[in-house]
């Protein structure tokens, strides 16, 4: 039962982890979110000459607020995990018990009475376990999201290159810083999900 023990261990320091680097995303997602208001400020202020990055500004913002939507949604199954691990450490020490018990008893007349706890707290840790993986597995699929939603964006971005090429000189240079920072949030969010991924996926 030891390796079970620091599996759960294991999970609860990895969503630990990933919570903490969500931090990071966070402050991405809201850089994209300055960055689309920017622009949409500058769209309005340019008007005709610019109207085609309309579109784009707008996939800009929801970008980021779909990102800081999943960001809360992986934290919520980060701690989801951290719960799941607790429990299911306790079912392990629960099963450890009622072994160490039963081995206690020897040939002792009543060694048969602790089965059905036994059995009841093998029960118990399979739920546990079970509930722990299904946690994982969430975790994932919404890592998994966020990073395919930074790919996307790769293409965005070159759009928006291409599209900051066609305005008024005015304005170009606006435009593509802004298109500038916002692939680099973009390629900071998919660095940091990357890593958190492997981190999980490594235990």
């Amino acid at each position: 039962m030891r390796q079970n023990t620091e599996l759960k261990t294991t999970f609860f320091i990895t969503a630990v982890a990933v919570s903490a680097r969500l931090g990071f995303v966070l402050k991405e997602a809201k850089n994209i979110s300055l960055e689309a208001m920017n622009a949409k400020a500058l769209v309005a202020r340019a008007g005709e000459n610019v109207r085609t990055f309309k579109p784009i500004t707008d996939y800009m913002v929801e970008l980021a607020n779909d990102t800081i939507r999943l960001v809360d949604d992986i934290n919520r199954e980060a701690l989801g995990i951290s719960k799941a691990s607790l429990i299911a450490l306790r079912g392990n020490e629960a099963v450890d018990h009622f072994n160490g018990a039963k081995q206690k008893a020897g040939n002792a007349i009543y060694r048969d009475s602790f089965e059905p706890a036994l059995r009841s707290a093998e029960k118990d840790l399979h739920s546990y376990q079970q509930n722990l993986l299904r946690n994982v597995r969430r975790l994932n699929e919404l890592l998994e999201e966020i990073e395919s939603r930074m790919l996307a964006a790769n293409v965005v971005t070159s759009t928006s290159r291409l599209e900051a090429a066609t305005v008024s000189k005015l304005y170009r240079a606006n435009f593509e810083a802004i298109v500038a920072k916002f692939e680099q949030a973009a390629k900071n969010i998919r660095a940091i999900v990357r890593e958190c991924r492997k981190v999980l996926n490594s235990k």
